[in-house]
C-alpha cells in the first residue's frame, strides 16, 4: 500500500508545480492539462493541469487545479510532513519552500528532532520538516510556534 497526496489548486497548479520541483530538488512525471483532455472546458482554462505528478527522493506528489468554479481551501486539518536525515538538506528545503510564504515555527531542536519546522508555503499548503538524525535533545524547554 502507497499513500500519495493530492494538492489541488485554484489555476496556479502550474507555478505551484515548478516551485516544488525547484524546492524539493524534483522531476516532473506527467503534465496533462483540460486542453488535452476529451473533457468540456472553457477556453482559457485549456492550458491548466489536469493532473501532474512530482517525484522527489522516494516520494511523490500529485498536483491539479480543480474544475473551473470550484473553491479551494487551504490551512486545513492536512500537513505534509517531511523527514530528512541531513540537517543542512533540511535547512536549505525549508527555506526554499518557506520563500513566499509564512514560517509558523522557525527550524529548531525540540525533544522529539535535532531539527524541526513548519510553514505555510506561498500557495497555502502546510509542511513539516523534521530531521531524523540521531541526536540527543533536552526534554524541558519552550517552543517558538506562531499561530
Amino acid at each position: 500500500m502507497k499513500l500519495t497526496p493530492y494538492i489541488n489548486f485554484g489555476g496556479n497548479a502550474r507555478e505551484a508545480l515548478e516551485f516544488y520541483k525547484n524546492a524539493l530538488n524534483g522531476e516532473i512525471l506527467y503534465i496533462g492539462t483540460y486542453g488535452g483532455s476529451p473533457l468540456p472546458h472553457d477556453e482559457d482554462y485549456k492550458d491548466k493541469v489536469m493532473h501532474a505528478t512530482l517525484a522527489f527522493g522516494n516520494n511523490q506528489i500529485m498536483i491539479s487545479d480543480v474544475f473551473k468554479g470550484m473553491q479551494v481551501s487551504t490551512g486545513g486539518n492536512i500537513q505534509l510532513s517531511i523527514g530528512m536525515d541531513d540537517a543542512e538538506k533540511l535547512t536549505e528545503t525549508f527555506n526554499k519552500m518557506a520563500d513566499g510564504g509564512k514560517v509558523t515555527m522557525p527550524l529548531q531542536e525540540t525533544f522529539w528532532s535535532p531539527k524541526f519546522g513548519m510553514l505555510n508555503d506561498k500557495f497555502g499548503v502546510t509542511w513539516m520538516f523534521s530531521c531524523e538524525a540521531k541526536q540527543e535533545t533536552q526534554k524541558n524547554e519552550t517552543l517558538d510556534i506562531t499561530v
